[in-house]
This record gives structure tokens, sequence and C-alpha cells, in this order.
């Protein structure tokens, strides 16, 4: 993690991927695509029927889920670190109900399901976290399953669909849902959160025949960033 952005260099740098978000898409590269226009995210009905398609792990497809700016908080389960922006500090400790240790300054976040009422242990290697400025993030990391980010806006539902799409990086095509997912695709000044996470299972295909997929060659899951339940 020696590679560090400031807000205006990560910016500069979306501008540049946005450029070549084509050649990313047919190298089916592993990180986050930037944002080339809001059908990629959820149209002005919000249905995700065109997605990226990103290899994942072998059963497993993932689904692109790009930003157009830094999130507010990201949380590294790999790396033990919470990237965070430091005007929203206050703003993010209350919203995942941390306690920041005065000795250590690592930020001790319970998991969805914990009793709030029961404090997290000093050295609780899945619920502590270092503290890191958010402009020392990363954004080509890979996330791993469990990780989850903090976006400046709100939350809306998203329906997932779509048939006989293709990833250039793995052979066959890949069909699923529909589902309905909540993901941070509004505007505004609230704080929305992402998890990445699984979010159903659909088909792998051997064909594609005239637009139809044909051949089933088995479940695959398919996993992106969306909002945990309330």
């Amino acid at each position: 993690m020696t590679e560090r952005y400031d807000r205006r260099a990560f910016l500069r740098r979306l501008t540049a991927a946005g450029l070549a978000a084509p050649a990313i898409s047919t190298l089916g590269c592993g990180f986050e695509e930037i944002r080339r226009d809001d059908a990629e995210r959820g149209s002005p009905g919000r249905s995700l029927t065109r997605p990226v398609l990103l290899p994942w792990t072998g059963d497993a497809v993932r689904i692109g889920a790009p930003l157009s700016e830094l999130p507010a908080a990201y949380v590294s389960r790999e790396l033990l670190r919470v990237f965070i922006e430091l005007d929203s500090r206050t703003q993010l400790q209350m919203m995942l109900a941390a306690h920041i240790s005065v000795s250590t300054g690592h930020w001790r976040i319970p998991l969805p399901g914990d009793d709030l009422g029961i404090p997290v242990d000093a050295g609780d290697a899945l619920r502590e976290f270092e503290e890191t400025p958010i402009g020392e993030w990363n954004s080509n990391m890979d996330p791993t399953e469990g990780d989850f980010r903090i976006l400046h806006g709100r939350r809306e539902t998203v329906e997932v669909a779509f048939e006989c799409m293709p990833m250039a990086a793995r052979k066959g095509w890949f069909s699923a849902g529909p589902w309905e997912i909540a993901q941070c695709v509004g505007r505004g000044p609230d704080l929305c959160r992402e998890d990445f996470m699984e979010i159903g299972t659909g088909t792998r295909h051997a064909r594609r025949d005239i637009g139809t997929c044909t051949e089933p060659m088995g479940p695959v899951r398919y996993v992106t960033w969306a909002c945990p339940e309330l």
C-alpha cells in the first residue's frame, strides 16, 4: 500500500480510466471500473440489464459496481484497515457504532448482527481495524467478501436481470436474476453503506445461438456491492 492518491490525482485517474473503459472490460481486469454512464450502475428505472462481468473465483462472477468519487470510508478485511475521509470521521464513527481505542487509535467495529451492548475486545481480528486516511486507499485493490464501503448518497432499489452476457476473460455466457438489491445510487449529503457480498445464483452457458443461451453448464454465484438489509 505504498501508492498514494489525493483527491485531484484520483479524479484525474478516473478520467483516464473512463477513456480506457472498453479495453478494461475486454481484458476483464479485477478492479472497479469507473462509471461510464448511469446506465452501468442503474438506469432511470433502476435496472441493471447489461452489467460489466468480471472474473472472481472458479464458481463465482463479479458484477462491476463502479465509483465516480472517493468513498467516505473503505473497510478492508484483508488489510485490517479502515480508510476514512477525515472530515467525516465523527459521523462515520457513529454510523458504524465504532469504538476508537485511545491507546492504539484502532477502530473496533461491530459486525452486522452483533449485540451493540457488548464491547468489541481489543485485538479481535474480525472487528479491529487500523485507521488510515482515505487518500492512501488503492482503488485498484480487489475487494474481499465482507469488505464494505461508505459512500455519500442514499440507498435505492436496483433490479438485476440479464441474459446471455459474455465475459472475455472466461469462456461461457452468463445469465442471472431477476433480483432486487439496494445500492447507493442516489445523490445527497447522507452516508450510505455497501457491502461486498453474494447476491444470488445464476447460470453459466456453453453456447449462444442467435441471441439465446443454450447448454447450461451449471450454477454460478454472483458477487457485487450491495446495501445490507436494514
